[in-house]
């Protein structure tokens, strides 16, 4: 390789959107699993357009919760930019649907005056927006794209429908895991929080764009799990 062919590839490299490298648009089913009975569905969708990231997640339920509710769905929209190798969520969406209607959140994000806006069906409240807050959805990507990174532990803000709490990701080793879909090789991330009640491991797939693989916690209620089932689209 010459020197000039060097020069112009350095230059396309710095032409790339910042921090959209470490990602790869994907389509994935996922299980979920209430000590090993399994309780629902979810479906992941990423697409990363010119202008940012799109991350979407929809749950069915299975089992007992379908026969109570068939119609009780879950749909989780996050959408947003990158700034310092890192996602910067503009807005996140959470609706439930049921036999008995609709009801939606909504979270605004306005960077440039650091406030967070949360709007519901019938008020909307403001408040005050810290730098590398994350959503219910970006902080998935945050730890993929900490997972590609040189660093090994991410603090922030994550705002959900519980409110907002305190975040740390810490990698861990790499293993392989096996899942539904199939054997990979996997990176543990370890999800805190600073009252330590809900920790948490996520596992992505090393060879595969970090695609999040499984994602395990213990609850009151006993221990969840979210495993791949199915890659759609890669």
């Amino acid at each position: 390789m010459n020197i000039l062919h060097r020069y112009w590839l350095f230059c396309a490299c710095l032409l790339l959107p910042a921090g959209s490298y470490a990602l790869q648009p994907f389509s994935a089913s996922y299980q979920l699993l209430l000590d090993d009975e399994k309780k629902g569905e979810t479906q992941f969708s990423l697409l990363l357009p010119s202008t940012g990231y799109s991350f979407e997640a929809f749950t069915l339920p299975q089992g007992k919760l379908a026969a109570i509710d068939v119609k009780h769905e879950i749909l989780e929209t996050s959408h947003g930019h990158f700034k310092d190798n890192r996602p910067e969520p503009d807005s996140y969406y959470y609706a439930v649907r049921n036999a008995s209607g609709t009801q939606m959140l909504e979270f605004f994000f306005d960077w440039k005056k650091n406030q967070l806006t949360l709007r519901g069906d019938k008020e909307q409240q403001k408040f005050a927006l810290e730098d590398g807050t994350q959503d219910h959805l970006s902080y998935i990507l945050r730890a993929i794209m900490l997972a590609e990174s040189n660093q090994r532990i991410a603090r922030f803000k994550r705002i959900s429908i519980e409110g907002t709490k305190e975040i740390t990701l810490k990698k861990k080793l790499q293993k392989y895991i096996s899942t539904p879909a199939g054997r990979f090789l996997a990176l543990e991330i370890n999800v805190e929080t600073t009252d330590g009640k809900e920790t948490r491991s996520l596992w992505l797939a090393v060879k595969h764009g970090f695609m999040p693989l499984l994602l395990t916690k213990n609850t009151g209620k006993g221990r969840v799990r979210m495993e791949l089932t199915k890659v759609e689209k890669q």
